[in-house]
């Protein structure tokens, strides 16, 4: 009797360490799963220097939206348009050192970071975006990328058309020597400063958000930009003309703060790449329609626009090309003559 008793309570005992354990087990995976639910999502802030509504706004607001949806909010994008977090100089430098982690910028990212490099920034040079393209899928353009990564701490992660820059005014320009003595709003861009120089005009550095104000207060007479920023910016209300220079065609750079990036899960990182591509291919399907719309728009608006000899312009602007060429890195000459005729 007594044996028998002492192996019923060896077997309770047995029983209640395995259901004990089994217990503590469930807790610490419920402990866990609680934890994992708990973890806070990655947060992406994105800085983009242009007005609300414009295509590159767009596609913005579908990478953000495909993204979210991909990770199912596990990584979520803050999207800061119209520069509220300021213009594009501010951005670079707060990208760099992580203070946001994407952006959107236009030449002056590449002409601070790698202009020995890239010419496609440089305006009257190349006829149109196909040949911007063709140089940027080139043995230089894998160059760019290295020195973005390098210099500025940013991962390029695709590009959108901007349609071709144009020049605006209130007065008439039909030749080359109607440029001379007019003071043209330009971004801080040194290559651009000399093109302009050497075509008789005064470049006059001015951040984006200050242009509409330049303009109307005559600190400035003119400036330069593709349709998209012309038209949402309102800057039919201030300016008279547009004159079809076409004097640069280029792109948006979408980019990552490169530390911020390769610190991602790699399943993150592949959904962020698929969501660009998807929203700067969708964005270049967009732009041409958009332009002509605009361009009507601004008709309507009471702007006139004056065609002109565009090869006239680009001989006139060879003088300064040649002079930004001097920084140029061997072999990037030898890439661009043959579009301005040398």
């Amino acid at each position: 009797m007594k044996k028998w008793l002492a192996l019923l309570l060896v077997s309770i005992l047995a029983v209640s360490l395995v259901v004990g354990c089994g217990q503590q087990k469930a807790s610490n995976d419920s402990s866990s799963g609680q934890q994992q639910k708990e973890e806070k999502p990655v947060e992406i802030t994105f800085a983009i220097h242009t007005p609300p509504g414009t295509i590159e706004n767009q596609a913005a607001e579908m990478f953000k939206k495909t993204v979210e949806e991909k990770t199912n909010n596990a990584v979520i994008v803050k999207l800061f348009p119209g520069a509220v977090l300021g213009g594009e100089k501010d951005n670079i430098e707060q990208i760099k050192t992580g203070e946001i982690q994407m952006s959107i910028f236009g030449d002056i990212l590449t002409s601070m970071y790698a202009p020995e490099y890239d010419p496609t920034v440089v305006p009257f040079i190349f006829p149109d975006m196909e040949s911007v393209y063709k140089y940027w899928n080139g043995p230089f353009g894998e160059k760019i990328k290295q020195a973005l990564e390098q210099k500025g701490n940013v991962i390029l992660l695709g590009q959108i058309k901007r349609g071709a820059r144009n020049l605006t005014t209130n007065k008439e320009v039909k030749t080359p020597e109607d440029l001379k003595g007019i003071k043209i709003r330009v971004p801080e861009i040194p290559t651009w400063i000399t093109v302009w120089k050497s075509l008789g005009a005064l470049p006059t550095p001015i951040a984006w958000n200050e242009v509409y104000s330049a303009l109307q207060t005559k600190v400035v007479d003119a400036q330069e930009n593709p349709y998209e920023n012309i038209y949402s910016a309102k800057l039919y209300e201030v300016q008279k003309y547009i004159i079809k220079t076409e004097h640069l065609f280029n792109t948006f750079k979408w980019v990552v703060n490169k530390d911020f990036f390769n610190n991602l899960k790699p399943e993150y990182q592949q959904i962020i790449l698929d969501a660009v591509k998807e929203a700067t291919k969708w964005a270049d399907e967009q732009r041409d329609k958009r332009d002509a719309e605009l361009e009507q728009k601004m008709q309507e608006a009471g702007m006139k626009i004056i065609e002109i000899d565009k090869e006239a312009f680009r001989k006139a602007a060879i003088a300064g090309i040649k002079e930004v060429a001097k920084g140029w890195a061997p072999g990037v000459w030898d890439e661009v003559k043959g579009y301005i005729g040398e």
